[in-house]
């Protein structure tokens, strides 16, 4: 009776090798890919803080054009537009310039955030957010 042997082959080459993509895997996906996830899911929430600073600005600017100017309904139609965005008026900083204007005279509204970035291994730091909206007044005073 023959004992068949199979002929050497790349199995064979490797030796001490098997496992070793395992070995690097488990090494390179916390230490890389994890923290490249965490950034991408980061930075899409600071995009969408100024998309929603960006519609709070607009919002508000729209409110000081139809009462001529800054007040109470102007802060609650911004405060309202943060909230419904998800974020938290009362961390948002709110300009509104002037505090009373005539009829085509143009009211600014400015909106800051500092929002706070942090990656793992990578560190953190704030991210200062700005939205600027401009309208002009449609009160005849």
């Amino acid at each position: 009776m023959t004992v068949a042997t199979r002929p050497a082959g790349r199995a064979d080459q490797r030796g001490g090798e098997r496992g070793l993509a395992t070995v690097e895997a488990v090494l390179v996906v916390p230490l890389v890919l994890v923290p490249i996830l965490v950034a991408v899911v980061v930075f899409g929430r600071l995009a969408h803080a100024r998309l929603v600073l960006d519609a709070a600005a607009a919002a508000g600017a729209r409110q000081a054009a139809v009462v001529g100017g800054d007040g109470s309904l102007v802060r609650t139609r911004i405060a309202s537009e943060l909230a419904d965005g998800g974020l938290d008026a009362n961390r948002v900083r709110v300009i509104v310039e002037p505090a009373v204007a005539d009829w085509g005279e143009p009211i600014r509204v400015q909106l800051s955030l500092d929002e706070e970035a942090e990656i793992p291994f990578a560190g953190s730091w704030a991210v200062p957010l700005e939205a600027e909206f401009v309208t002009r007044s449609e009160v005849t005073r």
